[in-house]
């Protein structure tokens, strides 16, 4: 049998130490957890070991031979869902060098056995581990920016009564306008918003306009937008979001995507 460097296997009790050593030194590679839970949120690694079948799966890499120093990974991945989400890897160290990159190539084997079709991180193009996504064979399929608002929520104005909370039965306007605003590449890629969260809408003439898909965490709340060109007073739309999101301990976390450019103007 071929020698093997480093011995890769899920989460146990003998990480303990380990887990402990890495949890504030590594890097997350799935923005909406970073900034709800946290940058470095392995809270849920433990609850692997513990209860099967749960949405995040952990391994770890222990070196066999001297040189190389062990390292965990994580995915998260709802089962039945198409895409599985690359959640946290550290030591920080190990992200580029060659234990990361057998790290991404066993976490990858193991979404597609839960039954993900896609393995997705969020990296900034700057980072080192962006050339090592690379690497591993990732592709860059969208670009996006991240908004942070913090402050009192803006005076209140006519607009106020202009957005609602997501119902189950929202869910065919949802797929309709995120079917009109979303590139056909992203559509194959991510899993469609609007699952039953608590999403807000806006709707004019008959017709659903907006939509933001919500995700609150104890260090922010996150804010995806889908919002049609033609909507009208863009400003005013989203000072009333504002109010009616925002909370006075949290920050918000808007993430706009590339082909919504056009809302730039409106942010500042």
């Amino acid at each position: 049998w071929p020698v093997t460097e480093t011995a890769i296997r899920p989460l146990d009790v003998r990480d303990l130490r380990l887990l402990h050593r890495v949890r504030r030194d590594g890097l997350c590679l799935h923005a909406q957890v970073a900034y709800t839970r946290g940058p470095h949120a392995l809270q849920t690694a433990l609850l692997d070991v513990l209860t099967p079948g749960r949405a995040t799966h952990t391994l770890v890499a222990r070196p066999l031979l001297p040189g190389e120093s062990a390292a965990v990974a994580q995915i998260t991945h709802d089962l039945g869902d198409s895409v599985a989400r690359l959640g946290f890897i550290g030591p920080s160290a190990q992200v580029d060098g060659a234990v990361g990159l057998r790290l991404l190539d066993a976490l990858s084997q193991e979404a597609g056995l839960r039954g993900a079709h896609n393995l997705l991180a969020g990296v900034a193009g700057d980072q080192p581990a962006f050339e090592c996504l690379r690497r591993a064979g990732f592709a860059v399929y969208a670009r996006q920016q991240i908004w942070r608002w913090k402050g009192s929520p803006p005076a209140e104005q006519e607009f106020d009564g202009v957005w609602r909370a997501e119902v189950p039965g929202d869910g065919e306007a949802i797929a309709w306008l995120v079917a009109n605003l979303v590139p056909g590449l992203v559509m194959q890629v991510e899993a469609a918003p609007g699952r039953g969260r608590r999403g807000l809408l806006h709707w004019a003439e008959g017709e659903l306009r907006a939509y933001f898909d919500l995700e609150r965490g104890p260090r922010g709340v996150w804010a995806q937008p889908y919002i049609h060109p033609a909507v009208e007073a863009i400003d005013l739309l989203l000072a009333a979001f504002l109010r009616r999101s925002a909370e006075s301990d949290r920050p918000v976390f808007l993430c706009l995507r590339s082909y919504l450019s056009w809302m730039v103007g409106a942010l500042f």
